[in-house]
């Protein structure tokens, strides 16, 4: 049971520190998977991107506070990511590049999972202020709310950051 190792969070970081990256690497896929699969669905049956947002948010919200965990989730990074592969994939791959430089760099997993989350919105704005396609403008709306609440679900890991006291990727959580 994750839930019971490392630090307790299902989340992918857990898995990777816990069990290592053979086991994390379907966990990571899984949760992007059903990020951009909540859009496509979502899309697909009803031909309206503001029902696809609408999946896409509760697929954030679904994983954080999932019923099959007593409603104890990951922080929905991978998730959102997914989501926003599907609906703006610059903006998405923007952040997941910023995400794997900070990580190499810095080797906190929460540091450049906030930064992404601060890149990818940004990205999608200048987009729409590039192109003036509406349908990004919206987009961008949803993954404000999204990145806020990452961000929301990091409080812990940036008290930890600027404590000094935030584990880093290759050190086992205690």
């Amino acid at each position: 049971d994750i839930t019971k190792m490392g630090s307790g969070n299902p989340g992918m970081t857990n898995v990777l520190r816990t069990l290592g990256w053979k086991p994390a690497l379907p966990v990571a896929l899984l949760d992007a998977g059903k990020g951009f699969l909540s859009a496509l669905i979502a899309i697909r049956l009803t031909g309206s991107i503001n029902w696809a947002l609408l999946a896409g948010l509760f697929a954030v919200l679904g994983h954080s506070f999932t019923v099959f965990a007593k409603f104890k989730g990951g922080k929905s990074v991978l998730t959102g990511f997914g989501v926003f592969l599907y609906f703006a994939p610059i903006g998405a791959l923007a952040g997941l590049g910023v995400w794997i430089v900070i990580v190499a760099l810095t080797r906190y997993v929460s540091l450049g999972s906030i930064m992404a989350s601060i890149v990818m919105p940004t990205t999608i704005f200048l987009q729409y202020q590039r192109t003036g396609n509406k349908e990004l403008f919206g987009i961008f709306g949803v993954c404000i709310l999204v990145c806020l609440f990452v961000l929301i679900r990091h409080k812990s890991n940036i008290i930890r950051l600027v404590n000094g006291t935030e584990n880093k990727f290759g050190k086992k959580s205690k």
